[in-house]
């Protein structure tokens, strides 16, 4: 849930709570002002920012610190109270609605700390305790982090002392199963930040969490408002958005998106091949609806393809890159079949001398062009990862996309996440335009060519558009 409130009332004050994971040594644990009339619906979703969670599992509020056994008072063993999202309601007759309490109607002087579970399996419980409340000075955020210690544990680690034994197990290097941890830790944390047990990015905290309270601003308006990177963000779980947010810096999407003439008359140089030998009355195919013999050979000549080729080079259906570079210059919208002849659409007439214009047409077509929203998905990320040029093998792109399709809910037929093979399925179209453009050099491999500036800065043009 994201809450927006660009007027709040929170009667002057702000209440000043301490977090704490408990069971963690050393401690995890955050001080944080947060506005008493939140319904706690919010204040899950604050505890999942300011900790560090994914929100990916259940979770629940209770007065009644779970670890401890209630006793008997006067032959009564009161029952303790608790909140939960409405999934949970409607399968329980004693729960209470999260949505209809606030904060301060439990965490009070009077009541002492509350008790927020996340994740019925790890049982992650977290010790809300009341340290305080303080004025709110003018436009003061809702909730905010003033001090805390390390990140959150890693999700679907075990618990708390599951938790522990996998760092022990990672900082002891005779461990067995180092190796596997590692392996594990590096997928579970995701591509977009380094797994440390110890880091904790106040700053950033609080951004995401003034994000999450902040009015909608004017391009938000309406479906196709967002930009690409905004849409993709706002899909992501909530406790992934700040390292997400990080690693699109990281990425240099702030940086220049241009180009010079002649770097894009290189870069396009196949689609420039292709549309002007094409020309402006079109290019008869053969009977059979190939490109003739001739054009065929000429393409592979033109381009620097024939002395890598092995064959004659002069049918379209057994000369796969002249094949595939047509196929893409029409699902990119340069190029049309009509009536036996191939045509050039508006566009393409439109940049047949603008070698820049094409550039940016093709990156705008790369982001937006596909047959669905699957492939659209995996061909921003893998667009975000040519920006951000940091991965030098194959692999390592394949296994960055698989985690953010995962994380925007891409599964498979039966449920589990996608392998590899099926990333690279979603990634063709994409990664033939990107392998004419030179980004990418030959079939996929084991390693990846370094990516050089104007690669990145088509990438951020894609991503930008």
């Amino acid at each position: 849930m994201t809450v927006r409130d660009s007027n709040p009332d929170f009667g002057g004050m702000l209440l000043r709570a301490k977090v704490s994971i408990v069971g963690s040594e050393p401690a995890i644990w955050r001080l944080l002002d947060i506005d008493p009339s939140l319904t706690l619906d919010s204040v899950h979703d604050v505890l999942q920012i300011a900790v560090g969670w994914r929100d990916v599992h259940l979770h629940s509020f209770t007065d009644t610190d779970p670890f401890v056994r209630l006793r008997a008072v006067n032959g009564i063993v009161r029952e303790p109270r608790r909140w939960v999202s409405q999934d949970l309601l409607e399968d329980s007759d004693d729960d209470l609605p999260e949505t209809d309490w606030t904060l301060d109607q439990i965490l009070c002087p009077e009541s002492g700390p509350m008790f927020y579970e996340y994740d019925f399996g790890d049982n992650w419980i977290h010790r809300l305790e009341l340290t305080g409340s303080v004025p709110a000075p003018a436009n003061a955020p809702r909730a905010r982090i003033l001090d805390g210690a390390r990140r959150a544990p890693l999700e679907d680690s075990g618990g708390i002392y599951g938790y522990q034994d996998l760092l022990d197990a990672l900082a002891d290097p005779d461990h067995e199963e180092r190796a596997n941890l590692q392996a594990w830790v590096a997928w579970t944390a995701g591509p977009w930040q380094e797994f440390d047990p110890e880091q904790l990015d106040i700053d950033a905290v609080n951004n995401e969490l003034a994000l999450m309270f902040a009015a909608p601003s004017a391009n938000e308006h309406g479906p196709g408002s967002e930009s690409l990177t905004q849409e993709l963000t706002n899909r992501m779980p909530t406790g992934l958005r700040r390292e997400f947010r990080s690693y699109l810096h990281a990425a240099g999407l702030d940086g220049p998106a241009t180009v010079e003439a002649e770097v894009a008359e290189a870069m396009t140089a196949p689609y420039l091949w292709l549309t002007r030998r094409i020309g402006l009355d079109g290019l008869s195919l053969t009977a059979a609806g190939w490109l003739p013999p001739t054009v065929v050979r000429e393409t592979m000549t033109e381009l620097g393809w024939a002395k890598d080729w092995i064959g004659s080079a002069n049918r379209e259906d057994q000369t796969l890159p002249v094949l595939q570079l047509r196929e893409s210059a029409q699902r990119l919208g340069l190029i049309r079949k009509i009536k036996g002849k191939l045509v050039l659409t508006s566009a393409a007439k439109r940049l047949l001398n603008d070698p820049v214009g094409l550039w940016l047409y093709l990156a705008k077509s790369i982001a937006h062009r596909h047959r669905h929203d699957s492939e659209r998905d995996a061909a921003l990320l893998l667009l975000l990862e040519v920006a951000a040029g940091k991965r030098t093998e194959w692999a390592d792109h394949l296994e960055a996309v698989s985690f953010g399709l995962g994380a925007l809910g891409w599964r498979s037929h039966a449920g589990a996440e996608l392998e590899p093979n099926t990333v690279q399925t979603l990634l063709v179209d994409t990664y033939e335009v990107l392998l004419n453009l030179g980004i990418f050099d030959g079939r996929p491999g084991p390693e990846v060519p370094t990516i050089k500036t104007p690669c990145q800065a088509f990438a951020r043009a894609a991503l930008r558009s």
